[in-house]
């Protein structure tokens, strides 16, 4: 297996934000250490599926554009305002007025977010052993099909009728993007006038 690492300078058919090195640091300074003693290929292989998560889950959602139409992940990216900065007194030449107290993420960095949410996702598809099962979406919980208010009552669908819920997000990782992603409208459409 070969990890490409996209470091900015858009590498040539990347398939991860995050060496292994990093993956075994960020878990031991968690305390995960069954995740950081894996093998290497474990490691790899989850980091390429979580990078794989990232651009299927997000590719439409981040913020700005790619630096490169022919960049083989989401990130560099350019256009991407830097989370929480604020300075009405921050000026800068040759941008426009109304853009003059926003700080953009540089054409050449992939956020340290990006980076910490592929390893959250990662690490989630790694087992007890340090194996990379690649499985993305494990089983939440059982669908409610009937809930009952008076003395509560509650009904689930059988998870053999194939109408058990799936994750369709790693929370961690959402939140930790959340500042570099678009808002979502929960309802979106067209308005013609006739």
């Amino acid at each position: 297996m070969t990890i490409r690492v996209e470091d900015g300078t858009i590498v040539a058919n990347a398939n991860s934000y995050v060496t292994a090195a990093e993956f075994v640091s960020y878990e031991s300074d968690r305390g995960n250490t069954t995740n950081a003693e894996a093998d290497t290929d474990q490691i790899e292989f989850a980091l390429i599926k979580g990078a794989d998560f990232l651009g299927q889950k997000y590719r439409h959602r981040w913020k700005g554009s790619r630096v490169n139409s022919q960049q083989a992940l989401d990130w560099p990216r350019r256009g991407v305002d830097v989370p929480d900065f604020f300075d009405p007194f921050f000026k800068q030449a040759n941008v426009p007025i109304s853009f003059q107290d926003t700080l953009f993420i540089g054409e050449n960095v992939v956020p340290q977010e990006v980076k910490d949410a592929q390893i959250q996702v990662a690490a989630a598809t790694m087992d007890s052993s340090g194996i990379s099962s690649g499985v993305l979406q494990p089983a939440l919980g059982r669908a409610t099909k009937r809930e009952k208010l008076g003395p509560l009552e509650v009904e689930y669908f059988n998870a053999e009728d194939g109408s058990s819920r799936l994750t369709t997000v790693y929370w961690d990782a959402e939140q930790r993007l959340w500042a570099m992603l678009l808002a979502s409208a929960p309802f979106s459409g067209r308005m013609v006038r006739s």
